[in-house]
């Protein structure tokens, strides 16, 4: 995470803790945790958007049955 920028978050007493013993678990530091799991949400997200992009811009039925046989494959 080279260059990365403070960022401030504010979590309630327990999703901390809870945070912390996943993070230990894990073997890693608790920003580091955080950092991943976010990074995952992110990825996810563009991974959907960019799905529905193709299905969306896809006019002929059968492609987009085609579009969504092969998500389900992933």
């Amino acid at each position: 995470m080279a260059g990365g920028r403070r960022f401030s978050l504010r979590i309630s007493r327990p999703l901390k803790k809870e945070v912390a013993r996943l993070a230990q678990a894990d073997g890693v530091s608790i920003n580091m945790w955080i950092h991943t799991a976010i990074a995952r949400r992110v990825g996810g997200e563009v991974t959907a958007e960019a799905f529905f992009k193709r299905l969306r811009d896809s006019s002929h039925p059968s492609a987009m049955l085609t579009l969504l046989k092969q998500s389900q494959e992933d």
